[in-house]
């Protein structure tokens, strides 16, 4: 599989996420602007990149905790042939699992959904 049908098959399995398509550029009349969704405070630079999709996966709860559904933030980042996890991308997915929400690097064959040693 390639980088494409990797992210298709992670949109399919994970319907209510974007692709957060990150970036700079300049507007015509030359105001610089960026776009997607930035790192927390402090983490640029190598030190955090966010998912390729994000968004949220809707999780019953308990009936000890009134049966009702809430939204918990989903984090994927897409791996495909030849392509190398940074450090940030291993941060990001650290950080995610670590304060409640979800967090996937999902590969052509394999899915990492546990907290990665750097």
């Amino acid at each position: 599989m390639n980088t494409k049908q990797i992210d298709e098959k992670a949109w399919t399995e994970n319907p209510y996420t974007w692709r957060n398509n990150r970036g700079t550029a300049y507007t015509k009349n030359g105001q610089f602007i960026r776009f997607g969704i930035p790192e927390p405070r402090g983490g640029g630079g190598d030190r955090m990149k966010g998912g390729d999709r994000i968004g949220f996966k809707e999780i019953e709860i308990t009936p000890d905790m009134v049966g009702k559904k809430i939204a918990v933030f989903l984090n994927i980042e897409i791996k495909g042939p030849g392509d190398t996890l940074k450090n940030g991308q291993i941060r990001w997915h650290n950080f995610i699992l670590e304060h409640g929400g979800l967090s996937e690097i999902v590969y052509e064959d394999k899915k990492i959904t546990g907290v990665i040693k750097l």
